[in-house]
């Protein structure tokens, strides 16, 4: 769900695997912020309540179109990003399979996405997310609509110099994983990764 922040003027928007979590639970600890909708659901309106996008929230109601706020997102390398994506699939989102009320069943696609993580070594897997032809975005609908892109790596001092608000966003919801993700590339995935996010790579001045 997003956030809104009253004092700050700020609608804040949870972007998936860039520590949205953390994010949150640091800036509800400010009492000018609010859940939009309110927490307890996975799907409402047929959207990803925590993921959602503004454009998807106003589309179900749940924000007005002239809400007059900043939009602000969080966004991470690349490089980064699809190991944390790969690991966390095979590793957290595989032990979901058996819950038929699980979100993994309610979101499309999330299936195969999971056994692909788990069938695949991390070199296929990433050429086959990238196989499709053409720039891509970390998690594009959210980035697109800011006002205001935070990167996970730098989430204070962002925070504080790009929305002018100031507090501690500690580590949460951390995937057990080697912190090295440089180690899981070759050359061939590296240059995939580097060819589909030239943008995000030059826009946030992120590197391998």
């Amino acid at each position: 769900m997003a956030l809104l922040d009253a004092d700050a003027g700020l609608l804040v928007t949870a972007a998936p695997g860039t520590a949205s979590t953390a994010l949150r639970e640091a800036l509800l600890a400010r009492p000018s912020v609010t859940e939009v909708p309110a927490s307890g659901e996975v799907r409402a309106a047929g959207i990803d309540v925590k993921h959602a996008t503004v454009a998807e929230l106003v589309r179900a109601g749940f924000v007005e179109a002239d809400h007059g706020r900043r939009i602000v997102t969080t966004t991470r390398n690349p490089f980064d990003f699809y190991v944390a994506e790969y690991e966390r699939t095979r590793r957290r989102w595989v032990h979901e399979l058996p819950d038929p009320e699980s979100w993994v069943h309610q979101t499309p696609g999330a299936v195969a996405r999971i056994v692909d993580a788990v069938t695949l070594d991390f070199d296929a897997w990433i050429a086959k997310v990238l196989a499709e032809p053409g720039p891509r975005r970390i998690n594009r609908g959210h980035v697109d609509e800011a006002d205001v892109v935070l990167r996970m790596e730098h989430l204070e001092h962002d925070l504080r110099e790009l929305a002018g608000v100031d507090v501690a966003v500690p580590a949460t919801n951390v995937t057990d994983r080697e912190r090295a993700y440089w180690r899981a590339y070759d050359v061939a995935s590296r240059r995939l990764v580097e060819a589909a996010h030239a943008d995000d790579l030059a826009r946030f001045g992120y590197v391998f």
